[in-house]
């Protein structure tokens, strides 16, 4: 085979192969586009497919919701029928209440005439009462009007007595005869009644010269006048006193309550200072449970951390609590302090920020107050000046330790 052959050969192989690459690829898309078909073809089905089971579930639920408005349908017949016999119930109860209600209007008609003739009685029973009460009083008046009478009388029967009983201890005392004896040697029957009269005068008047005479009469007035006079001071001062110890705790009160008031108001605005140094910001405010009654009131602390809600001391967090209650303390400290102060682990509950803001409000007010501090932590002891310490290097001897720090700038 000569070269010109082959290289014929070899093109028309070249072509049937590019012929062929060409049907290939033309297959390939025709494929591809099958394929695409197809997927589309089944996405719709399944679509579909779930479109089915939808229509079913919606017939299932129609045929359920048939059935339950079926069954309310018979349910409604049934009510329909119970309400009309029912309401034939109620027609003929209607009946019965209207006879009653005429029975019952008859029987309100003659109760009330019988009423009114009750009440005419009723008028004339309590007139009748009215007089025989008229009467009882006017019996009581006379009774009391007699008694009165009768008391009268055994009153001048007494004195009759008295004076009888002291006629017969003159006569005996005097004549050394019994009242009988000096009746038995006078004839009083012989005697006038002017006369009778005169000598009874003459005979009480010499009678009332013979009475009991109290010696000791104005002295005892003087020593009860004095009495009497003492008691009425005693009276005015002791009435005094009580006006002006109720004067007292009114003042007392008030200056009590003005000087609380002012305290609280200065401890607020130390805390508000304070609580702003330890947390960089925020609120906080100390309010009495009863403004009214400020000497007996409780207090409440609120606090606001930056970032947070206004909310009860109670529901802050452990350290915010500590540097919240450490804030309170310095704000009493300052309106009212003392010369040392002891804080026994103040700062076991504050974390290293935290910590780190207390020591800051350390070094600000320790130059006004000695602190004695009793801590564990080496931040704490890094702001002291002096540092006291104990050890056990040998079993049961304890040796104690100080040391003065001269360079404090270490935090």
């Amino acid at each position: 085979m000569s070269t010109q052959e082959f290289e014929e050969k070899e093109e028309e192989r070249q072509k049937t192969i590019k012929e062929e690459e060409t049907a290939l690829a033309a297959l390939r898309k025709e494929l591809e586009k099958d394929r695409r078909h197809y997927f589309e073809l089944k996405s719709s089905a399944d679509l579909l497919n779930e479109k089915i089971n939808n229509l079913d579930d919606q017939i299932q639920n129609l045929k359920h919701r048939r059935d339950i408005v079926q069954n309310k349908m018979a349910s409604l017949d049934k009510d329909i029928q119970d309400s009309n016999q029912g309401q034939q119930k109620i027609k003929e109860n209607i009946q019965h209440i209207s006879k009653e209600t005429n029975r019952l209007k008859r029987d309100l008609e003659e109760k009330g005439n019988k009423l009114i003739q009750n009440e005419a009685e009723l008028n004339h029973m309590q007139d009748l009462e009215r007089d025989l009460e008229s009467k009882v009083e006017k019996l009581k008046e006379d009774a009391e009007a007699r008694k009165d009478e009768r008391v009268k009388w055994e009153i001048k029967k007494a004195e009759r007595d008295r004076d009888r009983a002291n006629l017969e201890e003159s006569c005996w005392q005097e004549l050394k005869k019994t009242l009988q004896e000096v009746k038995a040697e006078i004839p009083i029957e012989d005697l006038p009644k002017k006369e009778i009269a005169i000598s009874l005068n003459e005979a009480q008047e010499h009678l009332q010269k013979f009475k009991a005479v109290n010696l000791m009469a104005e002295e005892e007035y003087k020593i009860h006048k004095k009495r009497y006079d003492f008691l009425i001071k005693e009276r005015e001062d002791l009435r005094n006193s009580i006006t002006s110890t109720r004067e007292a705790i009114k003042k007392i009160d008030h200056e009590s309550k003005t000087q609380f008031m002012n305290a609280l108001a200065e401890v607020n605005e130390n805390f508000q200072h304070v609580f702003s140094l330890l947390f960089e910001g925020g609120y906080t405010e100390v309010k009495l449970t009863d403004p009214s009654q400020p000497l007996e009131s409780g207090v409440d602390i609120i606090a606001q951390p930056p970032g947070k809600r206004v909310q009860s001391l109670n529901l802050l967090s452990g350290g915010e609590r500590a540097l919240t209650s450490l804030a309170f303390f310095f704000a009493l400290f300052r309106y009212k302090p003392t010369p040392f102060c002891v804080l026994d682990e103040v700062d076991a509950a504050l974390d290293e920020v935290n910590l780190g803001r207390f020591l800051n409000l350390m070094k600000k007010v320790k130059e006004q107050t000695q602190f004695i501090l009793i801590t564990h932590n080496f931040k704490t002891m890094e702001v002291a000046d002096y540092i006291y310490g104990t050890t056990m290097a040998e079993p049961n001897i304890t040796s104690l330790y100080s040391m003065k720090i001269d360079k404090k700038d270490a935090f």
